[in-house]
């Protein structure tokens, strides 16, 4: 498997469980999103940004022969 893959792979994984701790959020709390109580928040907010993180360094640290 291409270590391209792989990198997308990851962040799609991360990408779905930030969306299904905001969900488990919605469903036992009723809001998506509260800034007043950052708990899961932070956690779904990092789960995207190392995504967003291995989206972008897999695409900045690749080898050009």
């Amino acid at each position: 498997m291409d270590k391209k893959w792989i990198a997308v792979s990851l962040s799609i994984l991360f990408f779905i469980l930030g969306f299904l701790v905001q969900l488990e959020q919605y469903l036992n709390i009723g809001v998506w999103f509260q800034m007043n109580d950052v708990h899961h928040e932070t956690f779904a907010l990092s789960l995207f940004t190392l995504a967003i993180g291995i989206l972008i360094g897999s695409n900045l640290c690749k080898n050009e022969n």
